[in-house]
């Protein structure tokens, strides 16, 4: 098992006989009134948590051919993440993760029997697959779903509680996430 982002993301695990290259879950990035650490910690304590930016999902390239055959992990962030992506050439077996909501986590999309890819409140979700493998599902306020064989995991959804005239976007940031705090004069 590879370790997810910092924050909540969700891990990776493949199956050792195929080569696969697993992306692990981007992790979350939050600000709160009071430091209880990684977002997790503030399960019993939701309400002084003020904003959240999900982490995304991973991705999975199976025996690193690339073209056709990999697939990308769901935008985190907004308010729900968005779902993961199956193979470009290969549809039939893959279950993607399935993006973070306000009051759930997400799940590997057709595969029911897998409870460890889902998501909960500030953690993403992961799985062991049997193909390619699995790649983690990013966190956030509720985490996205880790993927199932062959497909990309779920993005954490973002949150915001406490703050006035906010507003959540998905799949605006690449590469590291970022929150941004702006003081406006006439608000």
């Amino acid at each position: 098992m590879t370790s997810g982002g910092y924050n909540g993301g969700g891990g990776a695990k493949h199956n050792n006989s195929q080569p696969a290259y697993n992306g692990t879950g981007g992790g979350a990035t939050h600000i709160a009134t009071n430091a209880r650490g990684e977002l997790k910690n503030y399960k019993s304590n939701q309400s002084e948590v003020l904003l959240v930016a999900g982490g995304g999902g991973g991705s999975c390239d199976w025996q690193g051919v690339g073209e056709g055959e990999y697939a990308n992990g769901g935008d985190g962030g907004g308010q729900n993440g968005t779902n993961g992506f199956t193979q470009k050439n290969n549809t039939s077996i893959d279950n993607p993760g399935t993006g973070g909501t306000q009051s759930t986590g997400g799940y590997a999309k057709g595969s029911s029997k897998e409870t460890e890819s889902y998501g909960v409140f500030g953690l993403g979700g992961y799985i062991q697959g049997i193909g390619c493998g699995s790649a983690g599902g990013g966190g956030g306020w509720y985490g996205g779903g880790g993927s199932y064989d062959n497909a990309g995991g779920g993005g954490g959804s973002g949150h915001i509680g406490g703050v006035s005239n906010g507003f959540m976007q998905n799949g605006v940031q690449s590469g590291n996430g970022r929150a941004v705090i702006s003081w406006h004069p006439n608000i």
